[in-house]
């Protein structure tokens, strides 16, 4: 870590900040016990989840034994549905011991997504997952038929102001874009359905598949709802949410060697930073954007 600051920031390349992240990585995970009978890897991303990250993913699969379970430590606020399928999928493909996901902070929408083809969810006391829901720009899927459930809610208790609420509604209203938000809605949920019924079955399970899917994408009102570790634990069973175990403490400390990075990469090198991938070589450092 140290070597960061030897650096000058007007000379220093990605591939000098790439591999001196690496390198830290890998000793942090020296540190914990765990790491010699599981595989670890990383999905650290401030951004969005995308096919990116699934291939990146992907590609840290080629040192994993598949006689190891993986441990995927995660820290997303969310992303495009399909990649995030994709990366619980994968993940469950290349082992026969079991797939866990650990998370120090967040693990949001398309994350939360990841976590359903999880055997074991490992969370602590700053552990939050979220409603699994897919947006437009920064607009729920299901905004739309929301808004128009409250305008008829509005329409029963003013009966006098329907006329206008129905002209409003026939200029506004895109009739195809509420069928397709909906749509969207209800692949998330098949999305989910899936990832459950491919985890190693559990004991403790205190709600069927659809159930826990229909939850986690129709029941909360709020993108940014915070699940806690608790009632995961309520949506999937004790048996498989686990609480400041070491698989926990291993991506807590990730955390926060990552997160003093990032702010590092920003402030002095200008660079934004993801881990995604395997520890050797999953830092990845791209000039930060003009805003």
């Amino acid at each position: 870590m140290a070597e960061l600051f030897q650096l000058d920031p007007s000379g220093a390349t990605d591939e000098q900040l790439q591999d001196i992240v690496n390198r830290h990585v890998q000793w942090k995970l020296r540190r914990h016990p765990i790491v010699a009978d599981h595989n670890v890897l990383l999905l650290h991303d401030s951004g969005s989840i995308t096919r990116s990250d699934a291939d990146r993913i992907y590609r840290g699969m080629s040192t994993c034994d598949p006689e190891k379970p993986i441990v995927l430590v995660i820290n997303s606020t969310g992303g495009e549905m399909a990649p995030a399928y994709f990366i619980a999928k994968i993940c469950r493909e290349y082992t026969k011991k079991g797939f866990k996901v650990a998370v120090a902070r967040e693990a949001k929408s398309a994350a939360t997504l990841i976590c359903c083809g999880a055997d074991q969810i490992h969370m602590g006391s700053l552990s939050e997952l979220g409603p699994i829901d897919p947006q437009f720009g920064a607009v729920p899927a299901l905004a739309l038929k929301h808004s128009i459930e409250h305008i008829a809610q509005l329409v029963t208790e003013y009966p006098a102001a329907r006329q206008m609420f129905s002209d409003y509604l026939s200029k506004s209203l895109n009739i195809q874009a509420l069928g397709y938000y909906e749509r969207v809605a209800e692949s998330a949920k098949q999305y989910a359905e899936r990832l459950l019924s491919t985890r190693i079955e559990v004991p403790q399970q205190t709600q069927t598949i659809e159930a826990i899917a229909n939850r986690l994408v129709y029941t909360y009102k709020d993108h940014g709802f915070v699940i806690d570790s608790r009632e995961a634990t309520d949506i999937f069973g004790s048996a498989v949410v686990r609480c400041n175990s070491e698989e926990y403490r291993l991506a807590d400390d990730l955390y926060s060697a990552l997160d003093l990075i990032e702010w590092v990469a920003g402030n002095t090198f200008t660079r934004e930073m993801t881990f995604v991938g395997g520890p050797s070589d999953g830092c990845w450092m791209t000039q930060r954007r003009e805003t």
